[in-house]
């Protein structure tokens, strides 16, 4: 898979991929995780989860993040889409964090317009459902759910982990190749997509992988902890990629 997506994004004139995740969002229910006989909290996957919003934290965090990196070091015009998953918080998340440069483009304020609004925006908004794992990764969230939040350098290590991660990465590689051939035609050169650590990092390394990344960049993504509201950026070199990671902490909005 990870020579077809080179191959799309090289297509497509994609040369720069941001992956951004969610900020503070309330917890399943609007109350404390579920526990499962074994005591760990669950998620109920395909329904509570998707529809968690952001909290006035998370709004807060979303609104540095948009004015100390994405909207100074990104900038809304250069993507050629933005995307998001399925699920409230990211794309709340998303329309945050583009907002500030929709209003002063002269763009639509809501980043989510109905098609006959479509046309009016510089940029404009896909669903990759593939960014959420519900129902398409199941061992992943068993092992998200016993073991929460964590750099895929934890998850690798356990029984399956690198494997079912990889996986998981592999479809939304399958969807990231469909989006590039989709958006080939518009303009900019990089896309961002609005998701869930660790899962964005499962991406991202299939990502660094197909463009060749040599083994420090691998290294740093497998060890990378993506916290609310920060950003993985990888750019294509033409021969290999680079990698940063976009953060403001330390910061009062972030432990």
């Amino acid at each position: 898979m990870s020579g077809n997506l080179a191959a799309a994004l090289k297509s497509a004139g994609i040369t720069r991929i941001v992956f951004v995740r969610h900020a503070n969002a309330a917890p399943p229910d609007g109350g404390k995780p579920k526990k499962g006989s074994d005591g760990y909290p669950i998620h109920d996957w395909q329904r509570d989860d998707q529809m968690r919003p952001l909290t006035d934290r998370g709004k807060e965090q979303a609104a540095v993040a948009r004015e100390a990196w994405f909207g100074k070091e990104i900038g809304i015009t250069s993507n050629k889409v933005l995307v998001t998953s399925g699920a409230q918080r990211a794309s709340q998340t998303l329309q945050l964090l583009g907002e500030q440069q929709a209003k002063k483009k002269g763009m639509l304020s809501s980043l989510f317009c109905t098609n006959a609004d479509a046309m009016a925006m510089q940029v404009s908004m896909e669903l990759l459902p593939s960014l959420h794992p519900a129902g398409i990764a199941p061992k992943c969230e068993e092992l998200f759910d016993k073991n929460g939040y964590a750099p895929l350098a934890k998850f690798y290590a356990m029984d399956g982990g690198k494997e079912a991660f990889t996986e998981y990465a592999e479809i939304v590689a399958g969807e990231m190749v469909g989006l590039a051939n989709k958006i080939a035609g518009a303009p900019g050169n990089t896309v961002s997509f609005f998701g869930h650590a660790v899962f964005l990092n499962a991406a991202a390394m299939m990502l660094i992988k197909a463009w060749n990344a040599d083994e420090a960049t691998i290294q740093k993504l497998t060890d990378l902890d993506l916290g609310e509201a920060e950003g993985i950026v990888i750019e294509y070199t033409g021969a290999s990629c680079t990698l940063n990671h976009k953060t403001v902490r330390p910061h009062k909005l972030w432990p």
